[in-house]
C-alpha cells in the first residue's frame, strides 16, 4: 500500500533527469486550459478505480485514519522529496554533467559510442565551446521542476492518506485496528510507525536498486525479442489511408473532424527501403 506514490515520486525524479535535454531541443506549443483538462482526464484512472466501501467498512475509516496518522503523518511526502528525491536528482544531474559524450552527441550528431573513445578533456573542452552554460542551465531547470513536483506531492498527500485509511478499513477489523493503535502508542511502536513509510526511500534501500539497471540491461535483448515476437502475432494497426471510403467517413464522424483533416494529419509512413535497411542493421 505504501509503494505506488513512492514509485510515482521516483518516476518524477527519473523524468527530471531528461528535462534539461528535452527543454533545450523541443519547443512545445502552449496548451490551452481545455487541452490540459483533457490530458488530465485521460490519466485520471490510470491507477484503477476502487469499489465503494461497505457500511461496516465506512464505520472503520475514522479508526483506520488514526493508524494512517501514525504511519504517514502530514508532511511525510515533503520529507520524502527533501531527504531522498533531492539527493537523487543531484546525483543524476551530476551523472549527466559528468558524461559530456551524451550531450555532445545531441549537439553534434556524432554517435555516443564514437564520442566515448575521445579523450575526456577534449570532450569537456568541446562541450564548453558548444554549450558553456549547460551545467548551470540544467541545474536551474531541474531545481524549478523539482520544486513544482514537490508542491504537487504535498498537494495530493491528503487524498493519498484518505485512500490509505480506506484501504486499512477494508483489510483490518475493528479489533485489529485498535490493536495497531495501541502498539503505535508505545515507544517502539511510535518509532516504527513514524519510519515505516519513509524507510522505503532510505539511502540503504535506494542504493540497493543500483543492481537493478545492470540486471535489466542484461535481460534487455531477451525482453526486446519477446516483445517483438508477441507483437508479430497480431495484425498491426491501420492508418487513415488504409481504410475504405466508408470507413474514412465513419472515422471522421466518430472523431468530429473532416476527412481532409484526417488525411492531412496522417503520420508519414516510413519508406520501405529505409525500413529494410534498419532491419538489416
Amino acid at each position: 500500500m505504501k509503494r505506488p506514490l513512492l514509485a510515482a515520486a521516483c518516476g518524477f525524479a527519473l523524468t527530471l533527469g531528461a528535462i534539461p535535454a528535452s527543454a533545450q531541443n523541443v519547443q512545445s506549443e502552449e496548451l490551452s486550459a481545455e487541452e490540459l483538462e483533457a490530458l488530465g482526464s485521460m490519466f485520471g484512472d490510470m491507477f484503477g478505480t476502487a469499489e465503494p466501501l461497505t457500511q461496516e467498512e465506512e464505520l472503520r475509516v475514522p479508526l483506520a485514519m488514526q493508524v494512517v496518522s501514525k504511519l504517514m503523518p502530514l508532511g511525510t511526502l515533503g520529507r520524502v522529496m527533501d531527504e531522498t528525491m533531492a539527493p537523487m536528482i543531484d546525483g543524476m544531474l551530476g551523472s549527466f554533467d559528468g558524461a559530456p559524450a551524451i550531450a555532445l552527441s545531441g549537439l553534434t550528431g556524432i554517435g555516443p559510442v564514437e564520442l566515448s573513445e575521445v579523450d575526456e578533456k577534449n570532450l569537456e573542452e568541446a562541450m564548453a565551446l558548444l554549450d558553456p552554460d549547460a551545467a548551470e542551465r540544467n541545474a536551474a531547470i531541474n531545481g524549478a521542476f523539482f520544486e513544482l513536483i514537490s508542491e504537487v506531492m504535498v498537494e495530493v498527500e491528503p487524498a493519498y492518506r484518505a485512500g490509505l485509511a480506506r484501504a486499512y478499513a477494508t483489510r483490518f477489523t475493528k479489533e485489529e485496528l485498535l490493536d495497531l493503535n495501541a502498539y503505535f502508542a508505545t515507544e517502539i511502536g511510535s518509532k516504527f510507525a513514524a519510519e515505516s513509510y519513509i524507510i522505503y526511500t532510505d539511502p540503504q534501500v535506494m542504493a540497493s536498486m543500483n543492481e537493478m539497471m545492470p540486471a535489466v540491461m542484461q535481460r534487455m535483448p531477451g525482453i526486446i525479442d519477446t516483445i517483438t515476437e508477441t507483437s508479430e502475432k497480431f495484425p498491426q494497426g491501420r492508418s487513415y489511408s488504409d481504410l475504405t471510403d466508408g470507413e474514412k467517413s465513419r472515422l471522421a464522424d466518430l472523431l468530429g473532424v473532416s476527412e481532409d483533416e484526417l488525411s492531412e494529419s496522417e503520420p508519414a509512413q516510413p519508406d520501405a527501403e529505409i525500413e529494410d535497411a534498419y532491419e538489416e542493421a
